[in-house]
């Protein structure tokens, strides 16, 4: 008897058996499993009543096929349609399911089983459905790692292999874990449309993503620093040279438009000083009293242990004769000469010998009277005169 349902021409095998009221087909399965087109293969199952009753085998294929087939069961809770031809039953490519149910029983939850037919062969498929979990599109950066793992729907598919296709030179997925992995060169930039792929068996799924890689950007290269050498500002234009420069100088402390007047009007000079060709007094501590010798400052520290601790202590960045406004003392360098023929060194001094009447002084030397004295020494007083 053949069957619409669904728009598709369906075949149905009837056999006409006495109905517990509550009986259903518990499990309906084909053998064998994969077979050809030449072959023969047989719907077999179980139901919950061991009676006999009638069962209705529906076959539907992608074009609507009509297959042929009856078959009685045994009445001990089994049944098994007589086997089929396949050539019967598939004639184009796809999948075809075959749902097996008593006339108490709804369709809807009725058990199926599917079959994919492709190139003459047929193969029963796996009673899960294979779904990628969604990946979307991705983004990154020139010689940046892209990394991501995909994965499907049902966790507990055992037997899973990833793949590419359409993919860019250097990018790779694990086909045990589905990692993905990708660093994109720098002459890399753009978008690339690829397909992420599953398989369990002959059950695929399949995601199309775009990758788009992002131009790394030029670094930035700073320029070498250049040395300006400061302009010689001089004297500034307002300053009359035939007036004494300081008077310029007392305007400035003493007058407030006149300053105000400067530092505006003049903000590259450093101070009025340097505008009217004049040096930059030197700043004294506010200890020290302008009206006295600002040597006494120096003896002091020099003579007064005390004086120089509390210098010392308070001010510590600076010496004394910064402080007072003094240059710092010189040190002299000492001089070195040879003593000459006929003389000899005491002390400081080439001495000409006693029993010698003539001697010549060295290098770095001259004859003072009878002595030999260093050029440049200076003098030594007296061990009597130091007192």
């Amino acid at each position: 008897m053949y069957v619409k349902l669904g728009g598709l021409t369906v075949f149905s095998l009837i056999f006409l058996m006495i109905i517990p009221v509550y009986a259903d087909v518990d499990i309906v399965k084909i053998n064998p499993e994969t077979f050809s087109i030449d072959d023969k293969f047989t719907i077999s199952g179980t139901v919950s009543d061991a009676e006999k009753m009638l069962l209705t085998a529906v076959i539907r294929g992608p074009s609507g096929e009509k297959p042929d087939n009856k078959n009685t069961f045994s009445d001990d809770g089994k049944f098994s349609f007589i086997p089929m031809d396949a050539k019967n039953i598939f004639v184009s490519k796809g999948e075809y399911t075959i749902t097996v149910f008593t006339d108490k029983q709804n369709f809807a939850n009725a058990p199926v089983v599917k079959i994919y037919y492709d190139n003459n062969g047929a193969t029963l498929l796996p009673d899960y459905e294979l779904l990628l979990k969604n990946i979307g599109n991705k983004n990154v950066d020139e010689t940046k790692k892209l990394s991501f793992t995909a994965s499907v729907t049902d966790s507990t598919i055992e037997i899973l292999e990833y793949s590419l296709e359409r993919n860019p030179n250097g990018s790779t997925i694990n086909k045990d874990t589905g990692t993905f992995s990708w660093t994109p060169t720098d002459a890399q930039s753009g978008n690339y449309i690829l397909d992420i792929v599953v398989k369990s068996g002959i059950l695929e799924d399949r995601e199309t993503i775009t990758i788009t890689v992002n131009n790394k950007p030029e670094p930035v290269i700073e320029p070498e620093p250049t040395t300006i050498e400061p302009k010689e500002l001089g004297i500034a234009a307002f300053v009359d040279e035939s007036k004494d420069p300081q008077s310029y100088v007392d305007r400035y402390n003493n007058e407030a438009r006149y300053k105000d007047w400067f530092d505006t009007n003049h903000p590259e000079y450093s101070s009025i000083y340097q505008a009217v060709g004049l040096e930059e007094p030197k700043k004294l501590a506010p200890f020290v009293d302008k009206s006295k010798d600002p040597q006494s400052y120096v003896d002091r520290y020099n003579s007064e242990e005390g004086y120089k601790d509390w210098f010392d202590k308070n001010h510590p960045d600076i010496t004394i004769y910064q402080a007072v406004g003094l240059d710092e003392p010189k040190e002299k360098e000492k001089q070195f000469g040879t003593c000459g023929e006929g003389t000899r060194l005491i002390g400081e001094v080439c001495t000409i010998f006693e029993e010698t009447e003539f001697g010549q002084c060295g290098e770095g030397t001259e004859l003072v009277g009878k002595v030999c004295e260093i050029i440049g020494k200076t003098d030594v007083k007296p061990w009597w005169q130091f007192w």
